[in-house]
């Protein structure tokens, strides 16, 4: 890797910036190739990655070491977006952010493995895209290498909560049980799948999905026994479930107040519960105030559970700083000796000449296969023993106690 060469990473998340801000900033999967297009074009920037999830949208990219990219990335990606509710690292920060990020450390609910997946959905997109090289590929790999790590050697991928299973607790703390209750899932994709686990598990009494591709929620509903609808009726879609549950992508609300028939909502025995997972969010605010027997929840409106959650963790997550810590100084241990390439290479050269020097000068035309294959062992041993000592100064030059203390400084900057 380049040793002149520089990390910078800009974002905003759950733990800034609430979901009214964070909806505007949303990367949807379609844009996503046109945003890192754009991001190549910024002065400066070689690589480029994002991440956007409902609760984060993040760059991460390479320039010159020296040059600050952090204005410019908040120009092309937050304009307008609130001072304090950026975060802007670089370098080793960086690192530890990310390798935080992919961990599940930095999520809204700790410890979970949808991140890992959404990276992995990343990469494919940047590597589609040609926005990655020699810097960000490996780096996040090393990421992903680092999340898995975490969650098969500390107790923090045990019994993982995810987004949809917090949505599914407050449908319980409302309902208790779900066995009489019947579920309208809006949205198709991976989130409206596992709210449909976690609402069979519960032994939900009748589900329904809904979604833009009617095909994919026939497809979809065939798997747990549901029926499948269009978005085309959905004012009597609600009327008819207990529990609508919201996970669709889009830039504008797909629920206004035209969507819920108000005197049916009077006339229920029991909450209609409305929990929009989305971002952007699919419910339109004004819908909470349609009636007292409406109950809408967003993603700010999980934060009960989610301390919860975090409080139940705090063990799990004690055990993960040896980890990345460990995980860092191998990353940044790699790429100081791969910075050495050049030097290798001439001296691979430079030993090669001197070998075939000394048999010149020692054996001429007389030396056989034997000599020179002696030559050659010699040259392979030298050169693996000095290369040897430049891994081990490449490890020594930033101690894992040194990491370690910058990696509690960051946890202190939080």
């Amino acid at each position: 890797m380049d040793p002149n060469s520089a990390l910078t990473l800009v974002g905003l998340s759950h733990r800034t910036a609430p979901v009214t801000v964070r909806e505007r900033y949303v990367v949807n999967q379609a844009d996503l190739p046109g945003c890192l297009a754009s991001l190549l074009q910024i002065e400066g920037v070689t690589e480029a990655f994002v991440i956007s999830t409902c609760n984060r949208t993040e760059v991460l990219v390479v320039g010159p070491r020296g040059v600050d990219l952090s204005q410019r990335l908040r120009a092309q990606l937050f304009r307008n977006a609130p001072d304090e509710q950026i975060y802007a690292w670089s370098d080793v920060q960086a690192l530890i952010h990310l390798f935080r990020v992919a961990a599940g450390l930095d999520s809204l609910i700790v410890g979970e493995s949808e991140v890992l997946a959404q990276i992995k959905r990343g990469i494919d997109v940047a590597n589609a895209s040609k926005t990655l090289g020699t810097v960000l590929r490996p780096l996040l790999q090393q990421a992903l290498h680092v999340g898995k790590r975490v969650r098969t050697e500390t107790d923090l991928g045990q019994g993982t909560l995810s987004v949809a299973r917090v949505g599914i607790d407050i449908a319980a703390r409302v309902f208790g049980s779900f066995e009489d209750e019947k579920a309208l899932i809006i949205g198709a994709g991976e989130t409206g799948v596992l709210v449909a686990r976690h609402l069979k598990e519960k032994k939900i009494g009748a589900l329904a999905f809904a979604n833009r591709t009617y095909e994919r929620a026939v497809t979809v509903a065939a798997e747990f026994g549901a029926t499948a609808h269009g978005l085309d009726d959905l004012a009597t879609l609600i009327a008819a479930h207990d529990i609508v549950i919201a996970c669709i992508d889009g830039q504008t609300a797909v629920l206004d107040k035209n969507s819920f028939d108000k005197r049916a909502i009077k006339r229920r025995n029991r909450p209609l519960l409305v929990i929009d997972l989305s971002v952007p969010r699919a419910v339109a605010p004004e819908v909470a105030k349609l009636d007292a027997n409406l109950l809408l929840y967003d993603l700010d409106d999980l934060s009960r559970v989610v301390h919860e959650n975090r409080k139940g963790r705090a063990g799990a997550v004690d055990g993960t700083s040896e980890i990345l810590v460990a995980e860092l100084h191998k990353f940044l241990s790699l790429r100081t000796y791969a910075s050495f390439s050049p030097a290798i290479a001439v001296l691979r050269e430079r030993f090669d000449a001197i070998r075939e020097e000394t048999l010149d000068k020692v054996a001429g035309a007389r030396s056989d296969s034997k000599d020179v294959q002696l030559a050659h062992e010699l040259t392979r041993r030298l050169l693996d023993a000095a290369l040897d000592q430049m891994k081990q100064s490449a490890r020594h030059t930033r101690s894992e106690e040194a990491l370690d203390r910058e990696y509690q400084r960051f946890l202190e900057n939080l």
